[in-house]
């Protein structure tokens, strides 16, 4: 059985959404784009639910033992299409998903990519796994004055899982995209400098980045996403990197006016818009 949103609210928002997105600044493939706060309606608040209460069934369940000695759970959604190659998209979920029960990393972002509307447009593998610890620790950085992120050994055996998963699945290796949220978003940027020879294109939502591979980094497709009164994983840092990798306009980056933490996903990213960006994006 596929997830499928109500098509009514989904049509609708898209709608809204485009609405609200026309009356901002132009919103660019790259660059920098500033979007007003807008105030949530009734029908948004019954999207997030909708989707948050999607059916986990169609992600089957696995685990994944790499060289490290703690193995890391995850889910796999494959898509209805099986015909020729297809992108393989990582949600890595934020800290509050940290553990082993095996569905606590099955948020927003995993759900929407695996939704039928979704799956129709952009068919595609869908991994979510979940961390037993952190993936990536805050340090601050005294040059810049704004946290750096630090990956930590469980995003060694994550990146360990897709490299197996590219031996056993139909995945074309030049579409493997990364998307992350919170703590999942630090660890976005972190595999990307680990790996990036491994992926085309990767988002991230409310993270932390790491500044000490910003010329490697500034060479791939990345799309920030973070609110301005963030406190929880302060604003700044995002603003500071995209500041030193825009220089090579391969960086997408999304100031959301008035948006804190956990209010990030109202009300312009639910919608096709991230799929939409990540599969323009080819490995060369």
């Amino acid at each position: 059985m596929q997830i499928k949103l109500n098509h009514t609210v989904y049509t609708f928002s898209l709608v809204l959404i485009f609405g609200i997105l026309s009356c901002s600044k132009r919103i660019n493939t790259f660059g920098k784009t500033k979007i007003d706060k807008t105030a949530d309606s009734s029908y948004l608040k019954q999207r997030i639910a909708e989707i948050k209460g999607l059916n986990t069934n169609v992600f089957a369940k696995a685990s994944f033992k790499g060289t490290a000695n703690t193995a890391i759970v995850y889910r796999l959604l494959k898509p209805n299409n099986t015909k020729g190659k297809l992108p393989l998209v990582i949600v890595f979920h934020g800290s509050n998903a940290v553990g082993n029960d095996n569905t606590s990393q099955l948020g927003i972002l995993a759900k929407l990519f695996a939704s039928d509307e979704i799956q129709a447009k952009y068919p595609a593998f869908i991994l979510a796994p979940q961390f037993p610890s952190r993936s990536s620790n805050y340090v601050l950085d005294r040059s810049r004055n704004v946290l750096t992120s630090v990956p930590q050994p469980c995003l060694t055996t994550a990146l360990q899982l897709i490299d197996s998963l590219k031996n056993t699945l139909n995945i074309d290796e030049k579409r493997i995209y990364l998307i992350g949220f919170s703590m999942g978003a630090s660890s976005v940027i972190n595999a990307l400098a680990l790996k990036p020879d491994v992926f085309a294109a990767g988002v991230s939502i409310s993270g932390i980045p790491q500044f000490n591979q910003v010329n490697v980094l500034a060479n791939i497709p990345i799309w920030l996403i973070h609110g301005n009164i963030d406190t929880e994983n302060p604003f700044n840092s995002d603003k500071q990197f995209f500041e030193e990798v825009s220089y090579k306009n391969k960086t997408r980056f999304w100031e959301f006016d008035n948006l804190a933490h956990n209010d990030i996903f109202a009300p312009a990213i639910l919608t096709d818009e991230l799929p939409n960006w990540l599969f323009k994006n080819k490995r060369k």
